[in-house]
């Protein structure tokens, strides 16, 4: 990556380390719900969202590395962009299924599809950075971007959900 990029993923990598770390705080709150409404919450909510931090902060870290040739951080990009298609698959499969109960329509897409989206880009981008296009830095950033935002508002929704409904499983 280049040098000028490194404070922009120093500076989003270490958001979304300190976002996991506030999730873990998130988590003890639902200390109260039943264990089976925990564990498919979790699965379908909490998990993803972890997920989306930890894509950021891999990928800031691949960015930052010493030499990393730019093939090697395309596939590194592509690869959990990949797993982030099929986690995001997933929870729309387990809202499909009627696994969780849904509180509003918008779980399907902050939770779902907009994270799908968020990955395809990245595999976009990263597929940018193999053929060295003049969009690919740029298409990282901003789709990072997008899902630290997304994974923002759903730690929010997940913080303020649980504080409201702490006693009620």
């Amino acid at each position: 990556m280049p040098a000028a990029w490194e404070t922009f993923y120093f500076m989003v990598g270490s958001s979304s380390a300190g976002l996991i770390g506030l999730l873990f705080v998130v988590v003890t709150l639902s200390a109260d719900t039943t264990v089976r409404r925990a564990e498919i919450a979790s699965k379908t909510f909490v998990t993803p969202t972890v997920f989306h931090f930890g894509v950021i902060f891999f990928i800031s870290t691949v960015a930052v590395m010493p030499e990393v040739p730019i093939g090697a951080m395309a596939l590194a990009i592509a690869v959990i962009s990949f797993l982030g298609v099929l986690f995001a698959g997933a929870v729309i499969a387990r809202l499909v299924r009627g696994a969780v109960a849904i509180t509003h329509w918008s779980d399907y897409l902050f939770y779902g599809a907009l994270p799908a989206v968020a990955y395809v880009c990245l595999i976009a981008a990263a597929a940018g950075l193999w053929l060295d296009a003049p969009f690919a830095l740029h298409g990282v950033a901003a789709a990072m971007l997008f899902l630290l935002l997304l994974g923002i508002r759903d730690a929010w929704d997940l913080a303020t959900w649980l504080s409201y409904h702490r006693n009620d499983g």
